[in-house]
């Protein structure tokens, strides 16, 4: 094993948040009937025998994962063992709310015929309260206490994927989009619908939370579900982007009633989005491979951001800005997902450019994904966000999938250089740091088969086992800085 000397030459600003990220969805069963949430569209789709026969998903399924609803002590106590002073956390949409709410009274703002605005009057709040899940709402706030009580911020996620069923019904609209009635977010029902969500979980756990996020990456949701959803795996499993980009659009005006909703109720609390940009590279100098890697770099970084931050929506995706809505909240700080490079080639004949085209060409230092590890390209999508939208920045996800910990050591230094370049060299304010994850989860589609943690987890017996890059990890937080390794 080496071993890492850190003698401060890297050294983080004072204040600087050190965590991980865990999710709901991902982390919370695999103990107790309790534990169990199965009102969720990603927990009926990963049941299905017909997607799971399609190679859609694994067949692994989530009641057999980690069991955080009852060991979170455990997982919030290896936290604190890593020397980190916050956690990122999620709550379970479907779990709060498993009975619908779309008979919550609410009044509704719109501008240019797009909703910009929900509020909840007394009698729909009465209402919601009624419908949630009292118990749920209990053991979230315990746990959110548990993490204070042992010296953690608390940044949370208010929504990691997972749609009520009653919202979101992906097997049917697998089969048939056009006639499925519970369309989720291509449905602009549910714009109104997350309001109401928000509106209730902000009055609930706003004395446990230090940093909202509102979604967690929402181009993704868009786009492995809708436009690459037939190998992604994403519900419901689609391959259209028109549709990909109505629920982009839709994501972004609830993401800014969302915004508007935390900042109302939790006034002086940070409140920010999280996405998932890669480094994008053309596979040549071919100006198409050029061409086309631009286009991808926009439509994953730049079109979520520019209509939630800048309200500039591109309805026909073609770069330019074709509604404008003055209404809309920007977020306080921009989360960063970072995770790979995507080197993109033109494989067309010149004549018709188009995403049927594309192909992204193999990793060249792979993790288990075969995504390409690249750590420079963080400090360049860094430089790129902040040059556009001149917010905040948290990384809020940045990890890599290696069951034998051979590269996550290094992957975890050499990622935290570029991040040390980019707040001093670069000068970009960038004000914490989440390592995705604190122990191995369910990977989606990909069941548990992606080993993300610094924790290895004994999916049979629930243990934890401390990999030895945690202790590097737990180094760094602890001094505030690193070095280069001997």
């Amino acid at each position: 094993m080496k071993k890492y000397k850190i003698d401060m030459k890297y050294k983080f600003p004072d204040n600087f948040l050190w965590g991980t990220a865990i999710s709901a969805f991902q982390t919370e069963m695999g103990t107790s009937e309790d534990s169990i949430s199965n009102a969720s569209d990603w927990y009926v789709w990963t049941h299905d025998k017909d997607i799971i026969r399609k190679g859609l998903v694994s067949g692994d399924l989530p009641e057999n994962g980690d069991g955080f609803w009852d060991l979170y002590r455990t997982d919030i106590d290896n936290a604190v063992s890593l020397n980190n002073n916050s956690i990122r956390l999620s709550l379970d949409w479907a779990r709060i709310f498993r009975k619908q709410t779309f008979d919550v009274p609410s009044n509704i703002e719109t501008e240019a015929g797009e909703i910009v605005d929900v509020q909840i009057p007394g009698s729909g709040l009465t209402l919601l309260d009624k419908l949630s899940d009292h118990r749920a709402i209990d053991h979230y706030k315990d746990i959110f206490e548990y993490a204070r009580k042992r010296g953690l911020k608390v940044l949370l996620t208010v929504y990691h994927w997972p749609l009520p069923i009653w919202l979101h019904d992906p097997v049917n609209c697998h089969k048939d989009i056009n006639n499925c009635v519970r369309k989720g977010w291509i449905d602009s029902r549910i714009i109104v619908e997350f309001a109401k969500y928000v509106e209730y979980v902000s009055k609930q756990f706003s004395e446990y939370v230090d940093i909202w996020e509102t979604i967690n990456e929402p181009e993704i949701i868009s786009s492995q579900g809708y436009v690459f959803g037939n190998t992604a795996g994403f519900p419901p499993g689609l391959s259209d982007m028109g549709l990909g980009f109505t629920a982009l659009k839709n994501l972004a005006l609830a993401n800014s009633i969302a915004t508007k909703i935390l900042k109302r109720n939790d006034p002086g609390k940070q409140v920010g989005v999280g996405i998932n940009p890669a480094y994008y590279e053309a596979y040549s100098e071919d100006p198409a491979s050029k061409m086309l890697a631009g286009y991808m770099k926009y439509l994953n970084n730049h079109w979520f951001l520019n209509a939630a931050v800048l309200g500039s929506f591109d309805t026909d995706m073609d770069g330019n800005e074709d509604v404008h809505i003055n209404a809309i909240t920007p977020p306080d700080y921009i989360g960063i997902d970072y995770y790979q490079r995507l080197i993109v080639k033109y494989n067309g004949n010149g004549e018709n450019f188009s995403l049927s085209n594309l192909e992204f060409m193999p990793c060249h230092n792979c993790t288990d994904f075969m995504w390409d590890i690249y750590p420079s390209g963080m400090r360049h999508v860094l430089r790129d966000n902040y040059g556009t939208y001149h917010k905040p920045i948290y990384i809020l996800e940045n990890g890599i999938a290696d069951a034998n910990d051979a590269k996550r050591s290094s992957f975890i230094i050499d990622h935290l250089k570029e991040l040390w370049a980019s707040i001093n060299e670069d000068k970009l304010p960038v004000k914490g740091y989440f390592h995705w994850t604190l122990m191995d989860n369910y990977e989606w589609a990909r069941g548990f088969s992606m080993r993300f943690g610094l924790y290895e987890v004994d999916y049979n017996t629930k243990k934890r086992i401390k990999r030895r890059s945690a202790d590097v990890y737990a180094r760094i937080c602890k001094e505030n800085g690193l070095d280069d390794t001997e």
